[in-house]
Order: structure tokens, then sequence, then C-alpha cells
């Protein structure tokens, strides 16, 4: 199952691979966890905090090798050398771009703040938690879910939501799969009842941190 985490740069959400360090200072066979952010094209990393216990580390690649052809005299071919990425530069906070910020102040103005949600659950394995809001075309829920084992997220409308209740085929408006932790952003293409599933499909039992709130338009009915 993919895993997923949001870019530190630009705050998109990213699938994460997984390889061996490699950069000035590499440890010899260590892996980590990084991504290609799609939208800023940041390419960047995540580690454990060697300092404090449970807090990750992001970090941006800078000053990339590009890849190169060694020719071979006398045999036909070449050694072809990979790129190469040579240092890491830790973001200290995540930014916006300076490109988005008017757009992102003209959407929060049209909206009002409405149904809030936040609390601490234990998901048992294979089980689910849901929450539901009432929400109409353009309506918004944000907010952010962290889990001490990876969880899925799932948007249904209700008629979908009944159907992944009765063990049947079923349609996602929006999803993350085998998450920590996810910043949540969903915008409603209709009007009715949306609700916001936790799915635990691990082993062990999960406790997530949920904060969920909706966003309505300041002139809704």
């Amino acid at each position: 199952m993919q895993e997923i985490d949001n870019c530190p740069v630009c705050n998109t959400t990213c699938e994460l691979e997984f390889g061996l360090e490699e950069g000035a200072g590499a440890e010899i066979d260590k892996e980590i966890s990084y991504a290609t952010c799609k939208t800023c094209k940041t390419r960047w990393r995540r580690r454990d905090d060697s300092k404090v216990l449970g807090k990750m580390v992001y970090e941006k690649w800078a000053c990339r090798i590009p890849e190169i052809t060694l020719s071979i005299p006398f045999v036909g071919g070449g050694l072809k050398l990979r790129p190469r990425w040579c240092r890491w530069i830790e973001v200290k906070e995540k930014q916006l771009p300076v490109s988005t910020l008017g757009r992102i102040e003209s959407e929060e103005a049209l909206t009002r703040k409405g149904e809030t949600v936040e609390e601490t659950i234990a998901i048992g394995r294979r089980e689910f938690a849901f929450y539901d809001f009432k929400l109409i075309r353009g309506d918004k829920v944000e907010g952010k879910i962290v889990s001490d084992e990876p969880v899925d997220t799932w948007f249904l409308d209700e008629e979908n939501f009944d159907r992944f209740c009765s063990d049947k085929s079923f349609e996602v408006e929006d999803e993350t799969q085998g998450i920590y932790e996810a910043k949540i952003k969903f915008k409603a293409r209709k009007k009715g009842l949306w609700f916001v599933v936790i799915e635990n499909s691990q082993r062990d039992s999960a406790k997530v941190k949920v904060n969920l709130y909706s966003l309505h338009k300041k002139n809704r009915k």
C-alpha cells in the first residue's frame, strides 16, 4: 500500500518512495522515505528526529549532479553514472508559494466555520470510524488526521457510504491510503451528507487524533 505525505514546501499531497540515502554525509545502507512534488518540483525526504522521539524532520534536496555517461575506449560502450544529490537542507516551516497566497485568502473570505470535530480515538484492527458533515456544493471540510498506525481515509457521499457499510462496491470521492499524518482538504461537488471514513486495515489497534471542521459559504441559507 502506497504511503502518502504532504510536500513540506507547498503542502501538495505526494506519494512516498523508499530507497537508500545518497549525497554528502549519507550513511551506508540507510533507507529513507522521499518524494518529488509534482506541483513545485521539490525533491524532499523525511526522517526521524534523533533529538525528539516521534518527531519527523523534513528536508529538501539541493545541488544536484546531473546524470553523465563515461565512454570506455576500445570497448564500444560506456559507463552511465546516475544523478546524485549533494546535500540536504532542512525545511524549517511549511510555506505556501507566494503565487497562491492571494487566491487562498480570497477563498477564506467567502467562508465561515461550521461543525468542528477535535478528539483522539482508538480504532481496532480491521475496524473504521466515520464523521458526517452536511454540505452544499462548494462547502469544504479541512483539518488534520494523525495516527500511530497507517490508516486509510475516504470521502463518501451518502449513497456510497451505505454501499460501503453493506459490503458492496462503492465509489470514493477523495482518498489517502496508508498515512500516519494527513492534511485534509475536501470540497463538496454537490449538496448532501458527506462522510469522512477512517479505516484501520492493520493488525494492531490505531490511536488516531482527529481535527476536522467544515467551512460554509457566508451567504448560505
